[in-house]
């Protein structure tokens, strides 16, 4: 399924399909599968699959939904000549999440969002740039850290 899945992107990403990209995909999506089959512990397959797949479903709606809020956000921000609404700065804060997957994936989320991107990463403690520092709450104790917090939760409890 990963592999129909990354050759499919490999398809939408170059927005069009000929023979040579046909192969070349296969060679580079195949290569990628083997790579992540490789290196994934089963478990880790095992316990998202058992139960939490819904689960990060639904968090990538929230993720796509948030996307597109930023967007529009960085849009108006682009898009005002007064640039002294800008507010740029980093922040530090410190998650609650215990599980380093889930930190990364809060670090990744928040770099896919446009206007903020993650540039430290230690332990708990994250720091990011921010276009707007207004929105540092938003950053900091945002939906993302909330749901995979949720998440991060119910993992506990199934391996109880």
């Amino acid at each position: 399924m990963l592999f129909i899945v990354m050759y499919l992107l490999w398809f939408l990403f170059n927005g069009r399909v000929t023979i040579e990209l046909a192969i070349i995909g296969l060679l580079i999506c195949g290569a990628l599968y083997y790579f992540t089959q490789k290196f994934i512990r089963e478990e880790r397959k095992q316990s998202i699959l058992k139960g939490h797949l819904f689960d990060f479903i639904k968090y990538s709606m929230v993720l796509f939904i948030e996307i597109i809020k930023a967007n529009i956000a960085v849009m108006k921000l682009i898009l005002n000549p007064n640039m002294s609404q800008w507010h740029p700065s980093f922040i530090t804060f410190t998650s609650q999440l215990e599980d380093e997957r889930m930190r990364v994936l809060l670090a990744n989320s928040i770099t896919l969002t446009p206007g903020t991107i993650t540039v430290g990463m230690e332990e708990k403690e994250f720091t990011v740039h921010v276009l707007d520092s207004r929105e540092e709450e938003q950053v900091e104790n945002g939906i993302f850290a909330q749901k995979l917090f949720e998440i991060e939760r119910r993992e506990k409890g199934d391996r109880k």
